[in-house]
């Protein structure tokens, strides 16, 4: 055991380190887990040098980097239903549901026209482009125009403009991107996925669901061409599809560059709009990040 610790000290992969380079997944509402989980990471003396993130990941690990994490939580306290709906800014299109426009003016009227390059914290946010079908990495330029193009579910927000590109969110390509965070030498790689694979069986899009409390039946019931044209079957089975898809990417992306702490939310834990429980989402995202650094500190001590 001595021998492997000193070839981990020699090779720079120091188990007790405290500083943090955090990946942030995409989820939308269950990416509050991603406040809990830092404000565990903290509360435990670690130190986060560097973020990355994806759609909700982008806007949590943003806020953070520009050091307004406790804001963004009071805002979400603050926000009703009828707030949220406001936000969302529903704007029928040929490719989009919402604008997204106010949710944009609110992150720049927050941020001050802030760049990503001016943050004290290394931050980079992911989103994918429809013309090239390449990823984009955003490492600099505004801060709020890179995570509103992070966060641009495809056929519901607007598709986000910039420089010839039409950029929707991250996660298309990188859901969890735990191989575009800037490292350094020792230090330890923290995931946070909250696009895990569910915990029981699903089948939505097998029978009709007579609930009226998801937001995309808000939206369709608003919208008399979705509701007379589709029915929630189809909608179900496109929305199924989709989460296997996601699932499946935030689990390959483990695969492909293992995290040292690694924590995870199921996706069917909580829904993609449930922002009304932001406070259990919360602490959900605190408990599962303590039982992974527990996990990852009795590895630690094993090994000396």
């Amino acid at each position: 055991m001595r021998l492997i610790k000193w070839i981990d000290r020699l090779t720079g992969r120091t188990h007790d380190s405290k500083r943090v380079a955090l990946v942030l997944g995409g989820g939308g509402a269950r990416g509050l887990a991603h406040i809990g989980a830092i404000e565990e990471l903290l509360q435990r003396g670690y130190v986060i040098h560097s973020i990355a993130g994806t759609s909700i990941g982008a806007i949590v690990g943003g806020f953070y980097a520009s050091g307004q994490l406790e804001d963004l939580k009071q805002k979400f306290d603050q926000l009703s239903r009828r707030d949220i709906m406001s936000l969302i800014d529903l704007s029928l299109g040929l490719d989009h549901v919402a604008s997204g426009d106010k949710l944009e003016e609110l992150m720049e009227e927050m941020f001050e026209g802030e760049k990503i390059e001016d943050l004290p914290i290394s931050f980079r946010c992911c989103a994918s482009d429809l013309v090239s079908g390449h990823e984009k990495v955003f490492s600099k330029g505004p801060l709020a125009r890179a995570i509103r193009a992070s966060i641009s579910i495809p056929g519901f927000f607007r598709p986000v403009n910039i420089d010839g590109a039409a950029y929707v969110d991250g996660s298309v390509h990188n859901v969890l991107p735990l191989n575009r965070i800037e490292r350094e030498k020792g230090d330890l790689l923290v995931g946070v996925n909250v696009s895990g694979p569910d915990e029981k069986p699903n089948a939505d899009y097998m029978t009709k669901n007579d609930k009226t409390t998801s937001l995309v039946q808000a939206i369709m019931a608003h919208i008399p061409l979705l509701r007379s044209q589709f029915s929630e079957n189809y909608v179900n089975l496109g929305l199924r599809v989709a989460r296997i898809s996601i699932q499946n990417a935030s689990r390959m992306a483990v695969q492909l560059t293992p995290p040292d702490v690694y924590a995870e939310v199921a996706m069917d834990r909580f829904g993609l709009f449930d922002y009304s429980q932001n406070n259990e989402i919360i602490d959900y995202g605190r408990k599962i990040m303590a039982e992974a650094l527990n996990k990852y500190e009795n590895r630690n001590h094993d090994k000396t």
